[in-house]
Parts: structure tokens; sequence; C-alpha cells
């Protein structure tokens, strides 16, 4: 996977092929709604756990489909049953952010670190991010996340991941620094906002897809 004009091109551009520019509002949209009714007492976490679920099926939908071959956003995952198909992929996804994010956790609940060190270690969480998401992404387990499955894999294609991680960070930093400055503009940041989120899911899904497409020979998930 080389970090080229096409790859980048291709990957900011995806949310707005075929269906993905609806899948794009109708998201936005539904992030809007859904932050509102989250807001309940008690039905909110219900809310709040399903919407979490469908937005990450979602996600592990469109990296499957780019690993597949496909070029244009998938549409929304069916829904058949509560556990399986929403409390299932948001523990998956949790389980990507605590496997990557323990270590920061944890010496920072206990020890308080200096600030270098928890810097370093969020950034070591970033980078083990991307592998965790693919690995869930692909078998659907929150076992899946685990270091014994994601460091070797890293190791084995390390120089790919690096790209990845790379991208993977500049985006994720655009995106916060945007969302933080459309904050600050009433109402129409806000509403923004909500579309910037399901676009960057979207951007960020379809990355690590292509990256699973060029290396799958190598990673053997």
């Amino acid at each position: 996977m080389a970090w080229d004009q096409g790859t980048i091109e291709d990957v900011l551009t995806f949310p707005f092929r075929g269906v993905g520019k609806y899948m794009l509002i109708i998201g936005g949209v539904l992030s809007l709604i859904l932050s509102l009714g989250a807001s309940v007492p008690f039905l909110g976490l219900i809310v709040a756990i399903a919407a979490s679920g469908y937005f990450a099926a979602y996600y592990f939908d469109i990296v499957n489909s780019t690993a597949g071959g496909r070029n244009e956003a998938c549409d929304w995952p069916d829904f058949r049953d509560f556990w399986s198909d929403l409390v299932g992929p948001w523990l998956c996804m949790i389980s990507a952010l605590a496997f990557s994010f323990a270590p920061l956790l944890v010496i920072g609940f206990f020890i308080k670190p200096p600030g270098v060190i928890g810097a370093a270690l969020f950034l070591i969480g970033l980078a083990h991010l991307p592998m965790a998401l693919l690995y869930v992404a692909v078998l659907r387990t929150m076992r899946a996340a685990y270091w014994g499955n994601t460091i070797p894999a890293i190791r084995r294609c390390l120089p790919q991941y690096a790209v990845l991680v790379v991208i993977f960070g500049l985006l994720t930093i655009a995106n916060v620094l945007v969302r933080r400055a459309l904050s600050n503009v009433p109402v129409a940041g806000w509403l923004v906002s909500f579309f910037l989120g399901m676009y960057a899911l979207m951007v960020s899904a379809r990355l690590i897809g292509l990256f699973y497409r060029d290396n799958s020979r190598i990673l053997e998930i």
C-alpha cells in the first residue's frame, strides 16, 4: 500500500461515490437524532449502545466489502437480532479501543505519568488501533483485538502498516481539529459535525479495507 495521491484521493472521495453520498446524509441525520435520544435517562443508554453498534456494524461492512474488491459504499447492514447485529459489533469496537488504549488508561489511573509518557502511550494506542479494528471487523469477536493476534500481524507487514498508521493518524487528527473548530460555530457547526463524523467513519473504514485488500496474504486473518 503506497502513500500516493491516488490512494489519498480514493479514500477521501469514497463517501461520495455510489450510494455513499446518501449514506453520508442519512448517517449524519441519524447521528443527530440518536444524539438527542441518548440524553433520555436509562433509555438513552440503550439508544447509545444500539446506535454505536449499528454504526460499528456498518464500519465493519465497509472494511470487508472494500477488501473484497468493492469500490463504492455499501448499504446499511441488515438488522434481525438486537444482540448479534447491534450489541455484538458494539462490544467488538469497545474491545478494539480497550486493547489499544489499555496501557494509557491503566498507567494513567494508577501512576499519573508525566505528559510526555502519556502522549507516547496515546500514540502507541493510536498505532495499534487500525490493526485491532481490522481484526474485529473480519473475525467479529472481541478476542480478535487481543495483542497476541495483532502484534504478530503488525510485525509481518510493518513497512506497509507504518504507512497506514501515518495516514490513519493524520486523518484522525484532522477530523478532531475540524470538529473542534466547528464547535465554536453556533448551531450550524454543531449540525455539520454530525455529518463530518459519518464522513470520518466511512473514510477510516475504507482506508483499513484497502490495507487489508493489499496485504491479505501477509496478514492471513
